[in-house]
Parts: structure tokens; C-alpha cells; sequence
């Protein structure tokens, strides 16, 4: 169908007034426009402004079921199909409260609106065969004259990762003074701040890196980049998709899922759940519970394969 006017100058506004991205402009029109093609068809009226000064909760009802049956097309079951509507939802909530003052057009049904709860993916880890491929990999040699100081801050950088379990954004956040001492103090969401011992290869690798560098004050970045600014995630995310590629890793191996497996690890290793959840810097212990489906399967996987009364009879 043809764009309703008032979704066109909704766009227009979301373009020259807000200054919106065009990409998030042209996603809001494709969600406006499914939504005005089915509430044409569902009212057989032509939309105009006054059509969602009237919808009720039924009305939407109708548009989500739509929406999840094959002609809707996201009948796709879990978060994508989900997650597609989420994000139209919001796009309704935005125009609404775009009529609102603009037109002076109010309706609760809408305003009041609240997403699909859509399920928690399980973060995904690397297995331990795949941690040691990429550790061993990115490992500079023992003699300091064959290993560069970018490999050595690389190896550091990694291997802090998963050893600690730090955000990206964490790590880099690090200055030279925090990796002196046994304890690294690591300031986390919300300026949050937990204190993490650490591990002797992780602190080995630092006082490598340390040793090969320039010297610089206290305050510098640890994992600089060649002008002495702290590294950005795209880097590390850039090293670890060519060594991914390089050594047919998963793709899901980026900076985030060495944290994912710090955890998993530590769970299948026989952690507890409360020491995972201080050392991850979680507020909610539903954050670090997730990794306990991963944990699970496993142990599901094991028994299936080795307990006597799992196996079929032969």
C-alpha cells in the first residue's frame, strides 16, 4: 500500500526535526506501513490519524496474531519473531506519541503498550579444545627478541579476557598502575567496582607485555594503540574474527563470548553460582543463571552418552 500521509510526516519529522539515522527512519517506515497495510484491511477504512485514536487492545491482538501466522510472515517460533515485533511495537508506541503532540491525538490502549517477552538466549562459549587452540595461537614465543610488543599486548589482551571474564569495554578501560599487584580492580556497569585476584599466566602475560613496551606514566592506557590511545572493541574484535578465520573457530568466537566462556567454564569446573555472579560483575543473579542451560546440557549430553541406563538396549 501506499504510505498514509500522517506516517509520512511522521518520517519527515523523525528526518528534519529529530535528525534521526536514515537507517532507523526507513526501519520505522517499514514497520508503519505493515502495521497501516494490516489496519486497512482490518477496518476496511482508509488510515488516517483518527484510525489509532481508536484502536483498542483487541485491535492489536489481532495485528500480533497476524503477524505470527504464515501470511503475516513471522511465523518463525522464538526470539526473531519476537524481537520483529518488539521493535514494531515500539515504532507504534513512537508515532503515537508523535500524534499525541502533533495532532493532539491520545490513546491509552497504545501509550500503555508493553513488548513480547521474548526468551534469554544462552551466551554461547567456546569448548576448552577451541580456548587452547586460540590461546596457543596468539602466544608469543619465550624469547623477547622474536615476539613484537603488539603480539605480546594481543596475547595479554586475550588472555585477561578469558581469564577474568572482563567486558570489552572493561578491559580497555584499564590503565598501566591497575595491573601492578595480585588484585586487579576493575570498575564495571554503573561505575560499579569489583576486585578480581589474578591468575598467574594473566599476570605473567601483562608483566611480558609491560616489560616490551614504552615506558609511559601510571595513568596510560594498558592495551594502547600506536598514538598511546587505549585500543578500540572493533580491534579486538577485528583480531579475533582473522584468528577465528585462520583457524576455522566458530563465528561466534568475538571479545564477549571469551567472558561467556570464563563462565562456562568455571560452572563445568564446579563453581558456584553466587562466585560466578561477584566475579562476572552481575547485579542479578538471573543474569548468571543463564549460563547454568549451558552447563546443563552438557551434563544431559554426558549421561546420554555414558550412563548405562541412557543407552538403548541392544
Amino acid at each position: 500500500m501506499t504510505q498514509p500521509a500522517p506516517v509520512t510526516d511522521f518520517l519527515h519529522w523523525l528526518t528534519h526535526v529529530r535528525r534521526t539515522s536514515p537507517h532507523t527512519v526507513a526501519a520505522y517506515g517499514r514497520d508503519l506501513t505493515a502495521i497501516c497495510t494490516f489496519l486497512q484491511a482490518h477496518t476496511g477504512a482508509e488510515v488516517t490519524p483518527q484510525t489509532f485514536a481508536t484502536l483498542t487492545q483487541a485491535d492489536i491482538q489481532s495485528y500480533l496474531a497476524h503477524r505470527l501466522t504464515p501470511k503475516g510472515r513471522l511465523n518463525r517460533a522464538g526470539t526473531n519473531a519476537k524481537t520483529s515485533l518488539n521493535r514494531q511495537l515500539s515504532a507504534l508506541r513512537t508515532f503515537m506519541g508523535w500524534l499525541t503532540e502533533h495532532h493532539s491525538i491520545n490513546n491509552p490502549a497504545i501509550s500503555r503498550l508493553k513488548g513480547l517477552k521474548a526468551p534469554a538466549s544462552v551466551p554461547k562459549a567456546l569448548n576448552h579444545t577451541q580456548t587452547w587452540q586460540l590461546l596457543e595461537n596468539l602466544a608469543p614465543p619465550p624469547a623477547t627478541h622474536t615476539a613484537t610488543p603488539e603480539a605480546r599486548r594481543n596475547f595479554a589482551l586475550l588472555l585477561t579476557l578469558y581469564g577474568l571474564g572482563l567486558r570489552i569495554s572493561e578491559a580497555l578501560s584499564l590503565t598501566r598502575a591497575d595491573a601492578v599487584g595480585d588484585i586487579l580492580t576493575v570498575t564495571g556497569k554503573g561505575n560499579k567496582q569489583r576486585s578480581l585476584p589474578l591468575p598467574l599466566p594473566v599476570k605473567s602475560a601483562l608483566n611480558s607485555w609491560l616489560n616490551a613496551s614504552h615506558e609511559l606514566p601510571p595513568t596510560a592506557p594498558l592495551f594502547p594503540n600506536p598514538q598511546g590511545k587505549a585500543l578500540t572493541p572493533r580491534y579486538a574484535q577485528k583480531l579475533l574474527q582473522d584468528t577465528r578465520e585462520a583457524l576455522g573457530l566458530p563465528a561466534h568466537l568475538t571479545p564477549h563470548a571469551l567472558r561467556h566462556s570464563f563462565a562456562t567454564h568455571l560452572l563445568e569446573g564446579g563453581a558456584d553460582l553466587r562466585t560466578v555472579q561477584e566475579l562476572l560483575g552481575h547485579s542479578q543473579l538471573a543474569t548468571t543463571q543463564r549460563y547454568l542451560a549451558t552447563d546443563v546440557q552438557r551434563l544431559l549430553t554426558v549421561h546420554s552418552q555414558s550412563h548405562p541406563l541412557a543407552k538403548d538396549e541392544s
